[in-house]
């Protein structure tokens, strides 16, 4: 069994499995120089045992000479030196490795998302007709540690454990990043937890707070996007935290993404003194379902400040084909184009080995219909502390 999992880090892919909470993120890091790691009175230290205690022995150095490998467990190795030359290069006068093949981290998340229907302006109104709902924050509490491309770790769902707005809620991500390109993948599952936060002209337009029980989100969605200046610019300095960025720099991205998501929204059991505020093209029981594909193209910037701080911001525009199922008496089918915007600001902080980092991200989402137009956001805020060894 331990063969098999060494095998599995050679190649750089890896799979792990939490209980309740699993957590999956890759990202490339490339092998520490062996040369640079250790002197050359340890390099003429004899390896006893097979292999695998050969490996362990130099601390998991795999391109350490002096370990005996077999023939498949030399050719998976020759497979990722080969990956990590040809798609996790940099030009070493901006980006360079941090020289640590191992992490580990300690982060905070909160999450919400927010809804919106945008209907026309009622007659003798400057406002905007609007009917808005929010999720209560979701708080989780993650630990995770890293070796090269593998990280394994457990999320705790806090709300569950203080009791405080808690609701059915799981996420499966996975996300892997090179010099080159990143890919990310999501899978979430969201049941209640939502309020109505207005409702056209009830309270006078002013903001409330009614729960909506029956509200549900799923979303599965893969996003890939190519980095152009990748020789000088780094994603990984900023998210992964396996690169130094030595000079600010840019670069154009260019991606796709492909979407599934269903969304219900149930107003079936609102009071009736607020019904009668309801916008005549609203329906009392609302079900969308989405497939999106689109073509995407965005901007980052890595800004180096002092005192090893860096500054990221991410900006993606998506645009593309969107086949919806709108569920209301029957169902109605409609082609659109699909439309998109994701955003991440992020500070990062770096001291030997330790490291700091913030960020926040969004997406916003939109659907035109007749008669109102339909708005989805995810919006996110990290803190994470973290060692290198």
């Amino acid at each position: 069994m331990k063969r098999l999992l060494l095998l599995i880090l050679l190649i750089s892919m890896g799979a792990a499995a939490a209980n309740a909470a699993p957590d999956i993120d890759l990202d490339l890091e490339p092998l520490e120089s062996f040369g640079e790691a250790e002197n050359s009175d340890s390099l003429r230290q004899p390896l006893h045992g097979n292999w695998v205690q050969q490996l362990w022995q130099t601390g998991f150095h795999i391109n350490d000479p002096r370990i005996n490998y077999p023939r498949f467990p030399k050719f998976c190795l020759k497979v990722y030196n080969w990956g990590d030359r040809v798609f996790n290069s940099y030009d070493p006068n901006y980006v360079v490795s941090t020289g640590k093949n191992w992490k580990v981290t300690v982060d905070a998340l909160g999450s919400m998302q927010s809804y919106g229907y945008l209907f026309n302006r009622l007659p003798g109104s400057p406002e905007l007709n609007t009917v808005t709902m929010r999720s209560n924050i979701g708080y989780d509490l993650g630990v995770h540690i890293n070796f090269m491309a593998v990280s394994i770790g457990y999320t705790w769902n806090m709300n569950k454990l203080a009791d405080f707005h808690n609701s059915p809620r799981s996420t499966l991500s996975f996300s892997f990043t090179c010099a080159r390109f990143s890919v990310e993948l999501l899978n979430q599952k969201l049941e209640g937890n939502t309020y109505l936060s207005r409702f056209s002209t009830y309270n006078d337009g002013r903001p409330i707070h009614i729960d909506l029980p029956n509200t549900r989100r799923n979303t599965f969605s893969i996003n890939a996007f190519y980095f152009l200046n990748h020789n000088r610019y780094s994603q990984a300095a900023a998210y992964c935290f396996s690169k130094y960025q030595k000079r600010s720099a840019g670069t154009w991205l260019v991606g796709a993404r492909y979407a599934k998501q269903f969304v219900q929204i149930d107003f079936t059991e609102l009071p009736a003194e607020v019904l009668v505020h309801k916008p005549e093209a609203l329906q009392l029981l609302n079900q969308f379902s989405f497939h999106n594909i689109e073509a995407q193209a965005g901007y980052a910037f890595n800004a180096v400040m002092p005192h090893n701080w860096l500054f990221n911001i991410t900006v993606l525009q998506g645009l593309g084909y969107r086949r919806s199922i709108i569920e209301r008496d029957s169902k109605n089918l409609s082609e659109q184009v699909a439309a998109t915007l994701d955003g991440r600001l992020g500070f990062t902080y770096n001291h030997r080995a330790f490291f700091a980092h913030a960020d926040v991200k969004a997406n916003l989402s939109f659907l035109f219909n007749a008669g109102y137009s339909f708005l989805m956001s995810s919006q996110q805020a990290q803190l994470l502390l973290g060692v290198r060894f």
